[in-house]
């Protein structure tokens, strides 16, 4: 999964307002279909998946959710990015009891399921990065945000 093909700057959303997280996950879902990454199964899919398998990340003052499902729904790798002017409520990925706010989501379409792992395990070394994950919430322009995202992801091998 090469980093500079799959953080396209039509598919970063900043400061959108949603009522819940499965508005946010069928807009980026939607927003991924149109261009032709995923099928018309993939929205369904990751609502279902989050249900059962949240992906909150509680990081603090900034929390993440990366929803994603099955390879079987995507048709070629990629990744929506939405930030929130207010945030959502996602259930955490290490207790499902429990509930978070969320600014930041990151909607994974992945081909093959090694790139998850890959891209996921290069994006959390930067979660636990303040500062890192304030420049990301708090840039509005989308071009800007692929370059701060291809800048902390691009010295990775593997990815």
């Amino acid at each position: 999964m090469n980093v500079e093909e799959i953080l396209k700057e039509d598919l970063i959303f900043t400061r959108k307002h949603f009522e819940n997280k499965e508005e946010v996950i069928r807009f980026l879902a939607e927003q991924l279909k149109q261009k032709g990454y995923v099928h018309e199964t993939f929205a369904d899919a990751v609502v279902e998946r989050e249900e059962k398998y949240p992906t909150g990340l509680y990081l603090g003052r900034i929390n993440v959710a990366i929803p994603h499902t099955d390879t079987k729904h995507v048709k070629q790798s990629g990744v929506a990015i939405l930030t929130l002017d207010n945030p959502v409520i996602f259930h955490k990925m290490d207790d499902p009891s429990q509930t978070i706010p969320v600014l930041i989501i990151f909607l994974l379409a992945v081909s093959e399921p090694n790139e998850y792992v890959q891209f996921l395990s290069k994006l959390a070394e930067n979660f636990s990065k303040e500062e890192v994950m304030r420049k990301i919430y708090e840039e509005t322009n989308p071009a800007t945000m692929a370059e701060i995202l291809e800048e902390i992801l691009k010295d990775k091998p593997g990815i």
